[in-house]
């Protein structure tokens, strides 16, 4: 496996953190710290905290959907929110409402990210009416879980058992998908 690129792990520390804290509350030398660079490294490769954190907006959850899946579209996506909380990865639906709270333009941040996800969530459940009102709510019950989850440490492990959350709320968000 190839180490990933100074940059990209810049990028991904920043992520993680933005996506914990916020902006206001990361520092450069946060970023540097858990990507194992100086913060001087940071500024040369980023040019600016403001920079680093666009960079760090989360990507697309492109990677929601194996090929050959084998279950309905609402239940995936809640199975990968509790792999990557149990992989302590970041959690890019988390990270949204963050994002745009914190962003130095939020107005902009908030058209740019509700556009991207409730166009790629559109296009997963095949929703082409005008509004998108179905993808939007899907958007906003998936975000809710994920907050609840890595936010608040909401319905951890001792508390329901994995493969129970996600039948039941893979259930809801399949049920607005219907």
């Amino acid at each position: 496996m190839n180490e990933p690129s100074t940059r990209d792990a810049i990028i991904e520390a920043g992520r993680h953190l933005f996506g914990e804290r916020g902006y206001s509350a990361v520092t450069i030398k946060d970023v540097a710290t858990r990507a194992g660079y100086s913060p001087a490294m940071v500024m040369k490769v980023m040019g600016s905290k403001a920079k680093l954190y666009a960079a760090a907006a989360p990507d697309l959850p492109t990677s929601e959907f194996p090929h050959g899946m084998d279950e309905p579209i609402g239940f995936t996506l809640i199975r990968r929110i509790l792999a990557r909380r149990q992989a302590d990865e970041s959690e890019p639906w988390a990270m949204v409402p963050l994002l745009v709270q914190d962003s130095p333009e939020p107005a902009a941040a908030r058209r740019d990210l509700r556009q991207r996800y409730v166009s790629w969530i559109a296009g997963q459940i095949h929703d082409t009416s005008p509004d998108r009102q179905k993808s939007q709510l899907v958007v906003c019950a998936v975000m809710g879980l994920a907050a609840g989850v890595r936010t608040l440490g909401l319905l951890g492990p001792e508390e329901i058992a994995e493969e129970q959350l996600v039948q039941q709320y893979g259930a809801l968000v399949q049920g607005i998908i219907d």
